[in-house]
């Protein structure tokens, strides 16, 4: 290989009949590598390719060897590139595959350490009891008072008054709530109230178009029925959990209808005269309440509406309950008062008060 330029064209313008001369030498060469080299060298009368291929490789007391093939071709009319893959091929051939690789076992995956859970903390309700759907009876334990008063009004063509038609007796009543919103409950109530009585009239009067004279034995009668039907919805503070004092805005309409009757019961020629008077009219007020207890509860409440010369309504109350899981006992004091349109002919008028007691269930 260390021939110079002239005595490698004698070399094969002497052994043309050969076609092909090999040429192999043996270095040591570290690291071990695989390169390819081609030259081509081109003489007056003769034309020749040279490719040389290198292979490393590892002897079997691991020292580093390496190994050249070189190859020339005179007179070479084939690619050089395609006759450089073909001899590349079968050199990896003869010397055989590279030893695959065993196949490392899988590892095992590692158990990920338990992330302790967070201590969540304990949800607090928003009210020391839950709001559920509601009923309830109580029973109103009225003062006794005169009653309701009939009074003439602006359409009235003669002098009508009756006052005091009667002592209120005591009376049951019913109530319904249930939560529509986060703030908000929706309440219902009703009563039913009796009253009778008696007087000796002082003067002419003709309730109802109906004629009495003076120094007739009246026997009077009347009963009152009320609804409501509110909502209770939380004002202030607005916060959750609920403070233990807190106010509610209430919005309600009442319904009061008053049905009264007056006989003379020893006069056979008068008739007994009656009427109905009722009223219907928005409420809005207020109501506190301050948690005694986790289940005993302090509210105070008062709402009404007028108008002007007009009818008008209104009424409080002042309660403690107490609750045992889905039972609820209640008791207070409360008040009523109302009259009906005086644009009519007649028209009624009542203040109703006393003592109540209750009993409540929720439902779950």
């Amino acid at each position: 290989m260390g021939r110079s330029i002239s005595e490698n064209r004698q070399k094969f313008v002497g052994r043309q009949f050969f076609g092909i001369l090999p040429t192999l030498g043996l270095n040591w060469m570290y690291p071990t590598k695989h390169p390819l080299r081609i030259k081509s060298h081109t003489f007056p009368t003769i034309r020749f390719a040279r490719i040389q291929f290198d292979r490393g490789h590892l002897r079997p007391f691991f020292q580093p060897m390496r190994s050249n093939l070189i190859l020339r071709f005179p007179n070479t009319l084939v690619s050089t590139l395609a006759f450089a893959a073909v001899t590349a091929s079968a050199l990896l051939a003869q010397q055989g595959a590279a030893p695959a690789q065993p196949t490392p076992a899988p590892q095992q995956p590692v158990p990920a350490k338990p992330v302790p859970a967070r201590e969540e903390k304990a949800k607090v309700p928003d009210y020391p009891d839950p709001r559920t759907l509601t009923i309830g009876a109580f029973y109103w334990l009225t003062v006794p008072t005169n009653g309701p008063d009939v009074l003439g009004g602006k359409t009235a063509t003669a002098y009508g008054n009756v006052f005091g038609t009667g002592k209120d007796k005591p009376g049951p009543g019913v109530e319904a709530s249930l939560p529509i919103t986060r703030t908000g409950e929706l309440k219902f109530e009703a009563f039913e109230l009796k009253g009778v009585g008696n007087q000796t009239l002082t003067k002419d009067t003709a309730p109802f178009a109906n004629q009495f004279t003076k120094a007739d034995y009246l026997a009077t009668s009347h009963t009152i029925l009320g609804g409501r039907l509110y909502l209770d919805d939380l004002l202030k503070p607005y916060k959750f959990p609920v403070a233990k004092f807190r106010l509610k805005s209430l919005w309600a309409v009442r319904y009061l209808v008053a049905k009264n009757t007056i006989d003379a019961p020893k006069n056979t020629n008068e008739t007994t005269a009656t009427g109905n008077r009722q009223v219907v009219l928005p409420e809005f007020g207020l109501a506190a309440e301050y948690a005694l207890a986790p289940h005993v509860l302090f509210r105070a409440e008062g709402s009404g509406f007028g108008i002007p010369h007009g009818s008008y309504v209104w009424d409080g109350a002042a309660m403690v309950s107490v609750r045992r899981k889905k039972l609820e006992i209640v008791g207070g004091f409360k008040a009523l008062g109302f009259k009906t349109t005086p644009n009519k002919d007649y028209f009624v008028r009542d203040m109703i008060s006393g003592g109540f007691v209750g009993l409540r269930y929720h439902w779950n």
